[in-house]
């Protein structure tokens, strides 16, 4: 079903959340990278669609469940002249707040994007997301939000979850080196000379590349990722904020104070308390 109407529109744009939201549409291409706050559940009625996903090329197939936290840069780079797409986004305190299992949780996390292709479980699934879809335009959101918890729950029990692992095009490819390395040392002081270096580039070109490939400097990717890591931390951890900080990357706890609180609105001790009252 095409989607016409731009405020029905699936995301494209980068911003804090989407909140919890469903789309039923034949997708945009995405120009650039992206990224939101929130878990992002994908499923395809029909059609084939690929993603851009941190330094992979992730195909997604007919009724192939996708989910990934979107806090990592992910892109729409191919889709079919017709297909048939379910998008559904999670608010991450909200995922949270449901305690799954580390089998599905701890991959989410570390940047991963889980795809589950079982057949059987695909059938229910070609019921399941369009009647979430309604069901959240129609205001059921607390039946359709029991029952994306417990396909969630339902995923953990079954060991079918597969990390994907496919390869970046060659134009890609020492943007994604650099990107890797900048997740690799993101607790580390890092320089632009260090990032450069590690794609064999000039730090000038490697500016250039990075910010074609991503639509953020190296310094704003690398900041952007240490407040997804420190959310991890604060949300999954008992660690004191201060510890977060410094394993996070910040050099100072006022820097990580300040930082933290212009990115996500709230101060590192808020963002742990409104999970708490979340759950």
């Amino acid at each position: 079903m095409l989607v016409t109407d731009s405020s029905k529109t699936p995301p494209t744009a980068s911003r804090q959340s989407y909140g919890l939201q469903s789309w039923r549409c034949h997708p945009n291409l995405m120009e650039l990278p992206h990224r939101h706050s929130d878990i992002e559940i994908n499923f395809l009625l029909d059609g084939a669609v690929v993603y851009l996903h941190r330094d992979r090329v992730v195909p997604i197939q007919t009724n192939q469940l996708a989910i990934f936290w979107a806090a990592i840069p992910h892109q729409l780079i191919e889709r079919p002249a017709q297909c048939d797409f379910c998008i559904l986004t999670v608010p991450f305190d909200l995922f949270l707040s449901w305690n799954l299992p580390a089998q599905i949780t701890q991959p989410l996390l570390l940047g991963e994007l889980l795809t589950d292709g079982n057949e059987e479980q695909a059938t229910v699934d070609r019921l399941l997301m369009p009647r979430w879809h309604a069901d959240l335009h129609a205001g059921r959101t607390h039946i359709a939000l029991k029952e994306i918890e417990a396909r969630l729950w339902r995923l953990t029990t079954q060991a079918r979850l597969r990390p994907s692992r496919s390869a970046a095009p060659a134009t890609l490819d020492k943007a994604g080196q650099m990107a890797s390395f900048l997740i690799a040392h993101y607790s580390e002081p890092v320089t632009v000379d260090r990032v450069a270096a590690a794609a064999g580039l000039h730090p000038s070109y490697a500016m250039a590349c990075f910010k074609q490939a991503f639509n953020l400097t190296i310094l704003e990717y690398l900041l952007q990722y240490r407040i997804t890591q420190a959310q991890r931390l604060l949300a999954t951890t008992d660690a004191n904020v201060l510890e977060i900080g410094m394993r996070s990357g910040f050099g100072s706890a006022s820097n990580f104070h300040a930082t933290f609180k212009r990115h996500t609105g709230y101060s590192p001790r808020a963002y742990r308390r409104s999970l708490i009252t979340a759950a």
